[in-house]
């Protein structure tokens, strides 16, 4: 019996440091590895089924005002706010996480183009609208958001598709922030972001 009850706990404990390993300890949202690993599967079942698969990267507007204006507290506060947003807009499905910083991430399948923007807009008009009090001063702040997509054979790799998200976020910042653009379909891996009929 003792030797059962051992194995138990150390079942239990691996159990444990396998969630620990791919959970961001600030959010509580998925960290970088985890969003690897289930991305990479979900991908492959969009190249052999044909659905779409979107990466949207997210960053703060502004986030380095908040830690130099009042405090890494107060960041921290943003961030998990944040993260609680983009969890009640991602279903059960799909994934979000915080890859480091004020940047997070996240993975939609099944989702037609036309709808990723108006998804991520929504989003983003949600976030706008959240209002934080630090030090008698009320603060707002925004995000801006890039998107990468495929769908059809051939998929690309996951990074590749990261780093394309990556290239669409920095547009976003470039036109001042609070904004959404998603990749252009010429740039993307084909047949990607193509109308799908």
């Amino acid at each position: 019996c003792r030797t059962v009850e051992l194995h138990r706990e150390i079942d239990a404990k691996n159990r444990l440091l396998e969630a620990l390993a791919h959970t961001d300890s600030m959010t509580d949202l998925p960290n970088r590895r985890a969003i690897e690993d289930w991305a990479d599967r979900q991908l492959r079942g969009a190249a052999r089924h044909g659905f779409p698969f979107w990466v949207v990267q997210a960053d703060l507007d502004s986030f380095k005002e908040i830690n130099d204006s009042h405090g890494h507290d107060a960041g921290d506060v943003v961030l998990k706010r944040f993260s609680e947003v983009l969890k009640g807009n991602t279903r059960a499905s799909d994934i979000c996480g915080r890859m480091g910083g004020d940047e997070f991430l996240l993975v939609i399948t099944h989702v037609e183009k036309h709808y990723i923007q108006v998804t991520i807009n929504r989003l983003r008009e949600e976030w706008a609208a959240c209002e934080f009090e630090f030090g008698g001063i009320r603060v707002s702040l925004t995000a801006s958001f890039g998107i990468a997509g495929f769908w059809g054979k051939g998929a690309p790799t996951f990074q590749a598709l990261v780093a394309q998200a990556d290239k669409a976020l920095y547009a976003a910042k470039r036109t001042g922030g609070n904004h959404v653009e998603v990749s252009d379909p010429t740039e993307a891996p084909t047949p990607a972001l193509q109308p799908h009929r």
